[in-house]
């Protein structure tokens, strides 16, 4: 994704960097979006941009990424003060995500990821997939693991949790995808999404 150089920088000038791509995409299709507009607005040259990712596609896999990870710890503090239970930890979660990703001032980043460009999500390389098995990635997957109280799950490995787990997450950002697409108001994709964990969590058959 992103390279070492660009890794050494200052937070400053990352953040700058980072403002200045989730602005660009944020306001064009990422086939339109200009590596001229970034390096402009960045206050960087084009040279120094190569320096720091191979091309456009390396830095918008880095930009989900680096949200995507914000998110996941968001997450995690979530599940541990909610002593490790994945059901309220997974309604609390969306209620938070689902509001910050509406009222960010990025969130046609979101929505065009979502909609045109989420196989950088959940595509074979992307952020959320199984077979993405980097360093970084097996030790995200161990923190989250942590986290949740497996108890009262059925799962017997640590893989069929994250399957699990991949499965649930999977579905919300269809759910969100739809909601989008069909310009849904924010109380309804919420009220889709957690329907849907409850139907994950606890089935759809009525209880005799």
């Amino acid at each position: 994704m992103c390279t070492e150089t660009f890794q050494n920088l200052s937070q400053s000038k990352k953040d700058r960097i980072i403002h200045a791509a989730l602005t660009e995409f944020s306001t064009h299709p990422f086939n339109e979006a200009s590596i001229t507009n970034i390096v402009k607005n960045a206050k960087i040259s084009r040279g120094s941009f190569y320096q720091y990712f191979d091309n456009k596609d390396k830095l918008y896999q880095f930009l989900v990424a680096n949200l995507y990870n914000k998110h996941r710890e968001d997450l995690v503090r979530i599940l541990n003060d909610n002593d490790g239970e994945l059901y309220p930890s997974l309604m609390e979660f969306y209620d938070y995500y689902i509001d910050e990703m509406v009222n960010s001032k990025y969130f046609d980043f979101y929505k065009n990821t979502f909609t045109y460009v989420n196989h950088h999500l959940i595509g074979q390389n992307g952020i959320l997939s199984l077979s993405t098995q980097s360093a970084i990635r097996k030790q995200q997957q161990e923190q989250f693991l942590k986290a949740i109280n497996i108890e009262n799950l059925k799962a017997e490995t640590n893989m069929e949790v994250l399957e699990y787990i991949y499965f649930i997450v999977n579905t919300i950002h269809h759910m969100i995808i739809d909601g989008f697409v069909n310009n849904l108001s924010l109380e309804d994709i919420k009220k889709r999404s957690f329907r849907a964990v409850e139907w994950l969590y606890y089935g759809i058959q009525k209880e005799n």
